[in-house]
């Protein structure tokens, strides 16, 4: 199993949904950086930014950093967090726990390993991700600290598209009218990150974009992706695609649009970083759905009761930049844009108005 990602700056998560405790531990974080519990309190409390939509576990994510911070800032050591979880409730899966649930990982996880946790998930929970949200705001924090910063939204919400608050609000009223009848809905959302400056990536298998569909593609739910125009592309010309060069008037070079989602051959433009994630309905449904019982080897029909999301998509934005800023973070280290070992040496010569600066 890989629960480790991360070249300078490593995160490692671990815990399982029902059991005591998740945690992190990130390892490679530069010494000397300010940081609060505050720090990481803003993030965890984005777990669960829609509480209609999303699930009704009541987790107060209350959290505890082991080690890695003294007189509050970082000592270059790893970091510890651990988050507790008050709201777990093991024994509600135990009546289904020999049956595999339509659209979650029990069956091929069980195929990988044989042996495997049947408590809502475990590791393939969606309760899996607060220790991504607890490594992203350390990763947040220390990127933060160069200018870099991040919008997400929602643009497609339960089928219907999303342009404005209006649009918004008549989605998410079929999202929560489809959780009443039993069902669950997905979606899609926006990820932005301005501030980070031009020549950041590693061609050609370390290049920035596909370091960050890997880690998007690494979110439970995430099934589909688009960078830029993304497959809107496939339909334009190259002409049209293309986004012309200038210089302005400082001899900057700047790129006029933004067709290529601030990335171009792996490396950053300077321009906005855009991308796209499609997340599936959630698979957990009181609809009644035909599956297998493993242990009596026999077809059964099942229907579940419990807690689920009835559309996980807004959760899945403060995860998405949660993911983005561990990669960043690791891209700044080797970089040189952050000094590996010390925060008050950053070598950053970065421009802050989007505009490339080779």
């Amino acid at each position: 199993m890989s629960n480790s990602f991360g070249t300078l700056f490593r995160v490692t998560t671990w815990g399982e949904s029902h059991g005591p405790a998740l945690g992190a531990v990130i390892d490679g974080c530069p010494a000397g950086m300010p940081l609060d519990p505050s720090d990481l309190r803003a993030q965890l409390e984005r777990d669960v930014p829609d509480r209609e939509l999303g699930t009704p576990r009541g987790e107060s994510n209350r959290f505890e950093i082991l080690s890695g911070v003294f007189e509050g800032k970082t000592l270059g050591t790893p970091i510890s967090i651990i988050i507790r979880n008050d709201d777990a409730r093991p024994l509600s899966y135990e009546a289904g726990r020999d049956t595999l649930r339509p659209g979650h990982a029990d069956f091929t996880w069980l195929c990988r390993f044989g042996h495997t946790d049947y408590r809502g998930g475990s590791r393939s929970s969606g309760r899996e991700c607060i220790a991504r949200l607890a490594a992203g705001a350390v990763a947040r924090k220390l990127i933060g600290s160069v200018g870099v910063g991040f919008s997400g939204s929602i643009v497609e919400l339960a089928g219907e598209p999303v342009t404005d608050v209006e649009s918004l609000s008549r989605a998410r009223a079929r999202a929560l009218a489809l959780g009443e009848q039993g069902e669950s809905t997905g979606g899609v959302i926006e990820i932005r990150i301005r501030g980070v400056p031009a020549g950041i990536g590693r061609p050609v298998f370390g290049k920035l974009q596909a370091d960050l569909a890997r880690a998007f593609l690494s979110i439970g739910g995430v099934k589909g992706l688009e960078a830029g125009r993304g497959f809107g592309a496939a339909g334009m010309t190259g002409s049209e695609h293309n986004d012309p060069f200038f210089f302005d008037d400082n001899g900057h070079i700047y790129i006029d649009g933004n067709n290529c989602g601030g990335i171009l051959g792996g490396v950053t433009t300077g321009t906005e970083i855009v991308f796209r994630l499609a997340v599936k309905p959630t698979p957990t449904v009181q609809k009644p759905q035909k599956t297998v019982n493993v242990a009596r080897h026999e077809a059964v029909t099942m229907s579940y009761q419990g807690r689920f999301d009835r559309n996980f998509t807004p959760r899945v934005i403060p995860i998405a930049e949660a993911m983005a800023s561990c990669v960043l973070a690791d891209h700044f280290l080797m970089s040189g844009v952050l000094h590996p070992c010390r925060f008050d040496q950053t070598t950053t010569s970065k421009t802050s108005d989007g505009n490339a600066s080779c």
